[in-house]
């Protein structure tokens, strides 16, 4: 069953002294694209976390957001950047000057500025953690899946009746071509009349433009070709996996069918229903953009 790109889904675990919370968002992309907001306790774990993502989501932008609170001591390494820090007070000194402040610079703000004081975990508090945030992004990848799975469903409900649609347009060209035919013969048979003053028509030559007209206007290659790749398009939406960009490509087909099919109509009933069916082919492109 085809799966929609965009959704969202959410694991949380807690344990003693603390808890992690993964959040994943997904939209349109045409390949897998990872983008992760880690605290600096679980950045290790990054193409950790990034091969977990790649066994269930083959396509679309992944956002990922991991919050780690820990309530318990700390088994963790702690790093001072002086250089670092100095820098921002030279610069927030200079700052003051110019704008004329004079409200003093504190410790608490210097340490609280990004990169003044990193935590870096032990190896053995980091072999601790991966699990708890496997089980974590699991529960999210979980959730998520769900989520793209249901609007998928709906995607897929909305295909086939598209699907449908374009199946019943099509009886219709063709029961409308044969008619075109007739209504050709008839037509070319009283012109030559009212132009020969009610004269015997030569069959053979009316006969002869008869047919080179029906040659003209023969659509049952591109009937059956289109049906065909309607009846490819049904048995995609039903494939696990990645489905988005053959579905686009069968649309792709769909559409130059029924281009030819255009170009050689003579009837109206064929032409109202060619843009009909070049309608729903181009919702079906728009709509395979959102499918994984």
């Amino acid at each position: 069953m085809i799966k929609s790109m965009t959704g969202f889904g959410k694991g949380e675990i807690k344990f003693p002294g603390g808890q992690i919370i993964v959040e994943i968002k997904t939209v349109n992309h045409k390949f897998f694209d990872a983008s992760l907001k880690l605290p600096e306790t679980i950045a290790p774990f990054e193409d950790r976390i990034k091969e977990v993502l790649q066994k269930k989501i083959n396509r679309g932008k992944v956002n990922v957001n991991i919050i780690y609170e820990h309530s318990g001591p700390k088994d963790e390494v702690i790093a001072i950047n002086r250089k670092l820090a100095k820098s921002y007070y030279a610069g927030i000194v200079g700052l003051k000057k110019a704008l004329g402040l004079k409200e003093p610079i504190g410790l608490k703000e210097l340490i609280s500025l990004p990169g003044v004081i990193n935590y870096a975990a032990t190896q053995e508090s980091l072999t601790v953690l991966w699990p708890k945030i496997e089980k974590a992004l699991s529960a999210a990848l979980a959730s998520l899946v769900a989520d793209r799975e249901k609007e998928g469903r709906a995607l897929h409900k909305d295909f086939f009746k598209r699907a449908a649609a374009i199946d019943k347009m099509l009886a219709e060209i063709k029961s409308s071509s044969h008619l075109s035919v007739k209504e050709y013969r008839e037509r070319f048979e009283k012109r030559v009349r009212d132009l020969t003053s009610g004269h015997k028509i030569d069959q053979g030559r009316l006969e002869m433009e008869v047919a080179i007209f029906a040659k003209n206007i023969d659509i049952s290659e591109e009937v059956t070709r289109l049906k065909n790749h309607l009846a490819n398009f049904k048995r995609t939406l039903g494939v696990n996996g990645e489905a988005g960009k053959k579905i686009d490509f069968i649309a792709q087909e769909l559409h130059r069918e029924i281009n030819t099919i255009g170009s050689k109509a003579s009837d109206f009933k064929i032409s109202k229903n060619v843009i009909e069916i070049k309608s729903e082919i181009e919702k079906i492109r728009e709509q395979a953009k959102n499918i994984e």
